[in-house]
């Protein structure tokens, strides 16, 4: 067993939103935040320990959507200096002030949007920003938005600096970057419904792709990224380690590796398996995964829905399980929230009314 150390507990009503739409944690900028949208616009808290003795936002930026309450992980700048807000059928890059500085459309087609916003700031460079919008249709054989997500990175003036189709089509699809240092994908996660895959994205643009895996993280460094998927066995699922270059997958770990690395305990699951919604680099050796147990259905008539799915959370140092994390006065496995790593070495956790920030002694 792994024993993590609190660090930091941050009080806030507004941990009831978190998986709602209407509050997240950006973990895209230089202090983890809370983002959470009201009826007045979109308020941010840094979750830091300053940030836990006061109330008082870090930054607000008015204005009222009305579509979805918050499109990405990371819909605010790093530097705090601009906002962009999703409409029904738009996206609007606002100023701390609320100035409307520029308008764009999301991505079609009609009934089958593809939304997503994430922020970056190249190391001297000033805050640029992904958006998932139609594709162009000026560009050569152009791409139809039924068969492809296209992804263009905007400055704050609105020019377009660069631009990445990735050909998966599909009802209800959603996007997830992973970035290097210089801002740009290395890799890409789309989801189509219950279905799932990651694309590798090489020189100039191209684009393979993982099937059947969900991309969990990438490296920090930008050396590779982590999916998850079905086990060779096509009965659990498992880890893996891909290199951002080539098609090289270094290392894989099993439910049963995990499980192997705690035999003096009693087991927790029953019927596990990993899940690609919690978790990722803690550092740039150091990963949190989580494990969950799949649907049963006896179980949910005899305990209830809240209860069918325990889960636990488990470290891998470079591709070798180390056991599972044990959290203080943590009575039930099947208690557990959402992990979110920042890659400092520190992660978040959260209760109904807080905000849990923990570390390791290592």
């Amino acid at each position: 067993m792994i024993r993590p150390r609190l660090l930091l507990v941050y009080r806030t009503k507004d941990t009831r939103l978190l998986g709602s739409g209407a509050g997240v944690i950006d973990r895209t900028g230089p202090v983890p935040r809370l983002l959470v949208r009201t009826e007045r616009g979109l308020v941010v808290h840094d979750v830091t320990a300053e940030g836990a003795r006061s109330a008082e936002p870090a930054a607000f930026f008015p204005g009222r959507a009305r579509g979805r309450p918050i499109i990405g992980a990371g819909p605010v700048a790093p530097d705090l200096s601009h906002a962009v807000l999703v409409d029904a059928n738009s996206y609007r890059l606002v100023t701390r002030d609320g100035t409307l500085l520029w308008e764009r459309p999301d991505t079609g087609p009609a009934g089958n949007p593809v939304r997503h916003v994430r922020w970056v700031q190249p190391s001297g460079a000033e805050p640029r920003v992904w958006l998932a919008v139609p594709p162009d249709p000026a560009a050569v054989g152009g791409t139809d938005p039924h068969k492809a997500i296209d992804l263009a990175l905007f400055s704050v003036a609105g020019d377009e600096i660069d631009r990445l189709s990735i050909p998966i089509g599909g009802r209800q699809r959603s996007v997830d970057l992973a970035l290097g240092p210089d801002a740009r994908p290395f890799a890409v996660g789309v989801r189509v419904a219950a279905r799932a895959a990651t694309f590798r994205v090489g020189c100039g643009g191209a684009v393979s792709h993982a099937a059947d895996r969900a991309l969990l993280d990438g490296d920090p460094a930008g050396s590779g990224f982590v999916t998850v998927g079905l086990s060779d066995s096509g009965d659990t699922t498992d880890v893996r380690w891909h290199a951002a270059r080539g098609d090289d997958t270094a290392t894989v770990v099993t439910c049963a590796d995990l499980l192997a690395s705690e035999q003096d305990t009693e087991p927790v699951h029953i019927a596990p398996n990993l899940t690609s919604y919690s978790g990722g680099h803690l550092n740039d050796d150091l990963l949190l995964v989580e494990m969950e147990d799949a649907y049963d259905e006896i179980e949910t008539e005899l305990f209830g829905a809240e209860r069918w799915r325990p889960s636990s959370h488990w470290l891998v140092s470079a591709g070798r399980p180390l056991g599972m994390l044990a959290y203080p006065g943590q009575s039930h496995p099947d208690d557990l929230t959402v992990a979110v790593p920042f890659g400092d070495g520190t992660w978040l956790t959260h209760g109904r009314d807080v905000l849990y920030r923990w570390g390791l002694d290592r």
